[in-house]
């Protein structure tokens, strides 16, 4: 996981930043639906809509659809 970032309520985030969370926000085990840890930490939005279109193109290449298993490696 990623070291935790600062607390900081969602909505307190200044527009030109958005928050990365690990698990990701799109899956059952993220934050929105399981409540267990997570990691979350505020990038620059840029980098935020890049990792969101990279995890797009994944689930699209891989063809990944709701309730499949699926592992993530960090290198």
């Amino acid at each position: 996981m990623l070291p935790p970032g600062p607390t900081v309520p969602v909505s307190s985030c200044p527009a030109s930043r958005g928050n990365l969370k690990y698990p990701f926000a799109s899956t059952w085990q993220g934050a929105k639906y399981n409540g267990g840890p997570f990691s979350r930490r505020m990038v620059n939005a840029q980098q935020n809509k890049n990792a969101g279109d990279a995890l797009k193109g994944f689930y699209t290449y891989a063809r990944v659809l709701e309730g499949d298993r699926f592992l993530v490696w960090i290198r």
